[in-house]
């Protein structure tokens, strides 16, 4: 069923993907994307950009743009100051040897000293340097890493991460690696002990050539989410159509370790050779499901596309999604919210093939399993430009990301941001019903804040016209509404971001229950009614919709309240509760008049507080008389003082050698209770004899067959010349059994 969905799924994609949405120019405004007219981060055009990298340097929160000039081996920094929406140029870096040829990303930033301060890390056709940051934009350098020989005047790759995460980072580099064959290799530095050092390499595609004017993307994830947090590598490589390279890093605090799995995604069928060139590619939560999925760009043989394989948390590619891009070459990408809807967004840069001019292609995402809805197109009016890198990040720290993109390798021009203004824009009413004269207040919330100038218009959407140009208004007309939000971006042009549209509503029903507080049996039936509204809705306690109409029964196993809620026909809804409570459950117990039982006893059998009785004798009365010849159960059918209906069970044990109990503890007290010195079963014994003596060992009583009736001690005549004390027992049962000789306590109150 998934997969007919996807199919499904596709073939619409297709279908809506074969026409671009729109082919505007920025400043943009459309579907609440606001993007601002570009804005040059260099001055004057750079003779080679090469590297494009955005970290804060400064310490201000506003971060800055580095930009490596091939052309004159340097790397300039840039400061974004929102007050005049410009750049400010800082300081400069001057690489000590050639950046070389090619397609260079190999600069980063990181902490590396750990002075929180961020650092520079980057390459030249020999070396690895990094520079420390002093503060104030000043720069000094901290190390300067010979490269291996066969990497030297070849393309580099840099990549920063805490490798091990212990402490301050550290970087991998990607590079040709023309000792073993055309191929690309990875060596992670690692830094320790105030140096930083390469590890071992890990050598991949072997046989593919190397990187120069090749297309190599590098992306960093957790892909398995594993605990320890550690981020694995992904590479693509243009190279080698259809393959996908993972470096997973499985290294431990004192151990370092990485596992190559190389991943080949399937052709088209059986009979064809591999045919998706992958030009650009990234590991991203696009829905928002905890799972990295994989997300790539590039070109086969009916044309570029788009492919998401959704994240599973293995290093596995299943069940992929192809959305055909129309008309871009794409040459880079990133997955990032821009719209300030919590959903990641697929932004691309590059070439219009049917034109000259370059540009930005943005699949808005939608977290379902299509991923993407059809994009939205901008072009630049600068022909020349044909982006190739982009970074997306918060530049001007007013809580959206904004786009900063480099020109294309070759061509001598300018990096630009391109601001962004896509707030998030959302109404509400409170109350959203209203009744009678209560009005409902609509007010408007902007995420994140934004503190430009704002003017604000409510609308009806049912007659079209403006209700007010406040923030926020009152009102007790039922009708739905919407509000658009103007202000001006950096470059004076308007944005305007709508919100949804909400209702408000009128007339709450009052909604009665009859019976609103019911107590029943356990087990029981209980049966309420609802009226005052068309329709009805019974939640439980958990909130849970149970049952739907007007009357309501449930059987009742524990005390709860219900809630009800009734709708009218324009939406109105009331609510009222039903409280359903259980009588107390019946705790007492079957008593036996003596258990355990000889052989031949008549047992008495009772329980108080019932109002009739069936025993499983037949006896309806509240004392049944039973005689047991072995352990028997008996049952108890009854029903008690509320009118619940239960039963209970007692099981008689039966004592087969009818063994004497011996009860050392006579208490006068006037209940009945504990009034002689009893022991029980002697009756059976015959020809028994039981002797008393004081604590002075004087013998006070000498009697043959004792039965606890008629022949026992003390006698009530017997207490009155008794002394409270300890006395002495002597009994021969008459059986040949030893004699049972002890102590017993006679208390008086």
């Amino acid at each position: 069923m998934k997969i007919k969905r996807k199919i499904a799924l596709y073939i619409l994609f297709c279908g809506l993907t074969s026409v671009l949405r729109s082919q505007g120019l920025l400043p943009l405004v459309q579907d609440n994307i606001c993007l601002d007219e570009l804005i040059n981060v260099n001055a004057n055009p750079l003779g080679n950009p090469k590297n494009l990298v955005v970290a804060d340097l400064g310490g201000s929160a506003v971060k800055e743009v580095l930009v490596a000039d091939a052309a004159a081996d340097i790397v300039k920094i840039y400061s974004f100051i929102p007050a005049t929406a410009t750049f400010s140029f800082q300081t400069l870096i001057n690489a000590p040897g050639s950046f070389g040829v090619g397609k260079h990303r190999a600069i980063g930033a990181g902490e590396f000293t750990g002075d929180t301060r961020t650092d520079i890390v980057f390459t030249t056709d020999s070396s690895i340097y990094v520079f420390k940051n002093n503060g104030t934009f000043s720069f000094t350098q901290l190390y300067k890493i010979p490269l291996p020989a066969n990497f030297v005047s070849q393309e580099h790759y840099l990549r920063v991460d805490n490798i091990n995460n212990l402490g301050d980072d550290e970087f991998y580099l990607i590079s040709s690696n023309t000792s073993v064959g055309p191929g690309v290799t990875i060596i992670p530095y690692i830094n320790s002990a105030s140096t930083i050092t390469p590890e071992p390499s890990h050598t991949i595609f072997k046989s593919s050539g190397n990187l120069l004017g090749a297309s190599l993307d590098i992306s960093i994830g957790n892909v398995k989410a594993d605990p320890d947090g550690l981020k694995d590598l992904m590479i693509t490589y243009d190279n080698v159509p259809d393959s996908v390279f993972f470096l997973e890093n499985t290294s431990t605090a004192s151990f370092l370790s990485f596992n190559k799995i190389p991943v080949f995604l399937a052709p088209p069928s059986a009979f064809t050779s591999p045919d998706f060139t992958i030009t650009c590619s990234e590991l991203a939560d696009v829905n928002s499901d905890n799972k990295l999925d994989f997300i790539f760009s590039g070109k086969c043989a009916t044309g570029n596309k788009i492919v998401v394989y959704p994240g599973i948390n293995v290093f596995s590619l299943f069940l992929p999604i192809n959305i055909p891009i129309s008309g871009v070459n794409v040459n880079d990408f990133k997955i990032e919210d821009i719209n300030s809807d919590a959903i990641k967004d697929f932004i691309g840069v590059g070439n219009y093939i049917s034109t000259s001019f370059s540009g930005i292609a943005i699949y808005p995402g939608n977290a379902t399993s299509s991923y993407f809805d059809p994009p939205i197109t901008v072009t630049f009016t600068n022909n020349t430009m044909r982006p190739d890198e982009l970074v997306v990040t918060d530049v001007d720290q007013n809580g959206i990301n904004d786009l900063v993109t480099k020109p294309w390798k070759a061509n001598f021009d300018k990096t630009y941001l391109i601001p962004n203004f896509s707030f998030s824009v959302s109404a509400k009413a409170t109350p959203s019903v209203i009744c009678g004269t209560l009005p409902a207040t609509l007010s408007v919330n902007l995420n994140p804040t934004n503190t430009l100038s704002l003017n604000y218009n409510w609308e009806s959407t049912s007659t079209g016209t403006l209700v007010s140009s406040s923030a926020s208004f009152t009102t007790n007309i039922p009708d739905e509404y919407k509000i658009l939000v103007d202000f001006n971006m950096y470059s004076g042009n308007t944005c305007t971001l709508k919100s949804d549209t909400i209702k408000v509503i009128s007339n709450t029903p009052v909604i009665t229950v009859s019976p609103q507080n019911t107590t029943v049996c356990y087990g029981d039936y209980a049966t309420t009614g609802a009226s005052g509204a068309a329709t009805y809705t019974w939640v439980s306690p958990s909130a849970s919709p149970i049952f739907f109409g007007p009357t309501f029964s449930i059987q009742v196993l524990s005390s709860a309240v219900f809630t009800v809620t009734g709708s009218l026909t324009n939406g109105c809804k009331g609510t009222n509760t039903v409280s359903l409570n259980l009588y107390p459950l019946n705790t007492d117990v079957i008593s036996a008049s003596k258990n355990p039982a000889c052989i031949g006893d008549a047992v008495s059998l009772s329980m108080p507080t019932a109002s009739t009785y069936i025993w499983s004798n037949g006896s309806t009365s509240a004392v049944t008389t039973v005689t047991p010849t072995a352990i028997s159960v008996y049952t108890l059918v009854f029903t008690d003082l509320n009118g619940c209906n239960s039963a209970k069970t007692i099981t008689v044990d039966i004592d087969p050698r009818c063994s004497p109990k011996i009860y050392t503890g006579i208490t006068v007290n006037g209940d009945g209770n504990n009034d002689f010195f009893e022991i029980e079963n002697i009756e059976k014994f015959k020809g028994n004899t039981v002797k008393i003596y004081n604590r002075w060992g004087k013998e006070i009583f000498n009697t043959i067959n004792y039965d606890n009736k008629t022949n026992y001690w003390p006698t009530p005549n017997d207490l009155s010349n008794l002394a409270p004390s300890t006395y002495f027992y002597v009994i021969n049962f008459g059986d040949g059994t030893e004699l049972q000789k002890g102590w017993l306590e006679l208390m008086k109150n």
